[in-house]
């Protein structure tokens, strides 16, 4: 089951972003994400979050059609990201696409990246995706289909990550290593339409970019 979480982060084209929501079988809105699903057009199937961001009128119009209300208190120590995300897990998505999760607030984008790690943990696959980047966590392996010439970053979370093996990429890794600290593996290219990563230790961040 597919699952999009949509959170109140910056979404700057619709027309981009809404196809990866209609494509999902469970929508789930978090708090001032609810506007972006307005906009969009899509009707949620769960609303999660303190409701401190989301407008009230907008809030109590959606209330009104009968759609499930998750409601967490203000003092919690999680974000209503973190929850949408949980129930997705909850509710058996074996596949998770996370919108509205990246722009002005870095603190929030950070934090929502770290987020791919619940998916990773739970052997479900998992991505944050904004007008610019699409945004994967792997700890084993990764086989992706993208553009010639399309920009792919490779960013350590775990201090060293090592074994890292990669084919169709311009750069290539030969049980290479990625510590943080270094640049070292940003603004690789895309060689072939499909890319290969694999690794025996650490988490990895991999980006691609829409140049």
């Amino acid at each position: 089951m597919k699952a999009a979480v949509i959170c109140s982060g910056s979404i700057n084209s619709y027309s981009l972003i809404k196809p990866c929501a209609e494509e999902a079988d469970i929508v789930i809105c978090c708090d001032g994400g609810l506007r972006h699903c307005d906009a969009m057009g899509i009707s949620p199937h769960l609303l999660a979050g303190d409701f401190d961001s989301a407008e009230p009128e907008l809030l109590e119009e959606y209330k009104n059609k009968g759609i499930e209300i998750l409601t967490a208190p203000c003092e919690k120590d999680f974000t209503d990201c973190e929850l949408g995300i949980r129930e997705a897990i909850k509710r058996g998505a074996d596949e998770i696409t996370l919108l509205g999760c990246t722009g002005t607030r870095f603190d929030h984008t950070l934090a929502n990246c770290h987020m791919l790690m619940l998916p990773l943990k739970a052997g479900i696959k998992a991505r944050i995706i904004d007008e610019h980047n699409i945004i994967y966590l792997i700890d084993r392996a990764l086989s992706l289909r993208v553009k010639r010439g399309q920009t792919v970053s490779l960013i350590p979370l775990t201090n060293c990550v090592k074994g890292i093996n990669t084919r169709g990429l311009y750069y290539p890794l030969n049980n290479g290593t990625l510590s943080i600290g270094s640049s070292y593996g940003v603004s690789n290219k895309a060689a072939e339409e499909k890319i290969e990563i694999t690794l025996s230790e650490g988490l990895l961040f991999v980006m691609v970019v829409s140049d």
